[in-house]
């Protein structure tokens, strides 16, 4: 076999591996979505991070009036079902649009999500 067929089936070989086989081990996911509240106040551009116990964490931002819907890839929505913990953070460059107590935003909540729908809110209070 000469060089440069041997290096096509091996570029083809990668190429097939980077493009299809990567998400053939998708976990199943639950579709998540919900609102963002403090003191009954929409939050507005939060991130919001869903970390299960194992396996990549799923996330989403809040819009103006708090809502958000969780994505686990790109073309892909939810979270791995299973116990997971749920933070917030602001990003970089952003202005907070309201004071969340530190204990939402580092410790968070503890959430399951099952399969199917999950309707996950989370109703903050600032005191």
């Amino acid at each position: 076999m000469k060089k440069t067929a041997i290096l096509s089936v091996c570029l083809a070989w990668v190429v097939s591996l980077v493009s299809g086989c990567g998400r053939g081990d998708m976990p199943e996911l639950g579709d998540v979505y919900g609102k963002v509240t403090l003191d009954g106040k929409p939050v507005a551009n939060i991130n919001i991070l869903f970390t299960p116990e194992t396996g990549r964490p799923a996330g989403g931002v809040t819009d103006e009036e708090g809502n958000y819907e969780l994505k686990y890839l790109e073309g892909y929505s939810g979270s791995r079902l299973g116990p997971a913990k749920v933070t917030f953070e602001w990003s970089p460059g952003v202005e907070p649009t309201a004071a969340i107590p530190a204990k939402y935003m580092k410790d968070g909540f503890s959430v399951e999500v099952k399969e199917g729908s999950n309707e996950l809110n989370f109703p903050m209070d600032s005191k």
